[in-house]
């Protein structure tokens, strides 16, 4: 089923986000608190260096560990990290001392090239054991777990000629799911803030709507969102608007929905 595309992108400021990991590790404390300012870095011919502050704000030290990954999507979208050594970065371990401070410092070591090319920066909390008895459990068993948290800081080396675009590359649907292919087609990276798709009957009334949080999507490359149509409401639609939406621009496609599209 081929399906209709309509709107435009222009170039438009760059998102910035970063991810914040919440994980468990076998251990004997809780996790410590802290930031790291910026959240992201735009780096380039002109700017080639830069800094990521790490901040305590707690009452004891924390210790951390630096690593450095290249970053891109498989066709899934599925992040793919590797290693690099386009970037440098000092220091690799660290200490920050109570209500304190320490810099990260990075620095580009390749010229920018047609593409964007991107990074993401880790910065993640080493655990300090304490003593057991501080934490109890069932069956008066004492055992600990420490809950450590992991930043995802994006670095971006911006291109020397930036330039952004995203279009449908496809929609279909198949057995009640509606699959929308957003593509990059610039050399800069977009974040979708959302995908809505809209099922709309014979007379043009909305009868269906689901809506799904956007996200990076790097350049040259693709993200799938799909969206299931309940099976009492599916039969009734006959068109299937989705617009992708970003902080600036939006595109918007249509499928028109045939009775074969929705059997399981």
């Amino acid at each position: 089923m081929k399906a209709n595309f309509t709107g435009a992108s222009s170039a438009g400021k760059i998102w910035k986000a970063a991810w914040l990991f919440l994980f468990a590790l076998p251990a004997l404390s809780f996790a410590a608190d802290f930031q790291i300012q910026p959240m992201t870095m735009e780096l380039g011919a002109k700017v080639k260096s830069g800094v990521f502050s790490v901040i305590n704000n707690g009452s004891e030290k924390i210790d951390f560990q630096v690593s450095l990954q290249e970053w891109n999507q498989d066709e899934k979208g599925k992040d793919i990290l590797t290693e690099t050594n386009d970037i440098v970065f000092f220091p690799k371990i660290m200490s920050v001392e109570p209500n304190s401070q320490r810099a990260i410092r990075i620095g580009l070591k390749t010229p920018p090239s047609s593409k964007e090319k991107t990074y993401r920066l880790f910065v993640q909390e080493i655990p300090t054991p304490k003593k057991a008895e501080d934490v109890e459990v069932k069956k008066n068993i004492k055992a600990g777990v420490t809950i450590a948290f992991r930043f995802s800081m994006p670095i971006f080396v911006k291109p020397l000629k930036p330039q952004e675009g995203f279009v449908f590359d496809s929609i279909d649907m198949s057995r009640g799911v509606v699959k929308a292919v957003v593509k990059n087609t610039g050399n800069v990276h977009i974040k979708t803030r959302s995908v809505k798709f809209s099922g709309k009957d014979a007379e043009g009334k909305e009868i269906f709507s689901k809506e799904i949080a956007g996200w990076y999507i790097l350049n040259g490359l693709s993200f799938p969102y799909e969206a299931e149509i309940p099976k009492d409401v599916c039969a009734k639609v006959a068109r299937v608007e989705v617009i992708a939406q970003t902080e600036d621009n939006s595109i918007t496609g249509n499928l028109n929905v045939q009775k074969n599209n929705c059997a399981p």
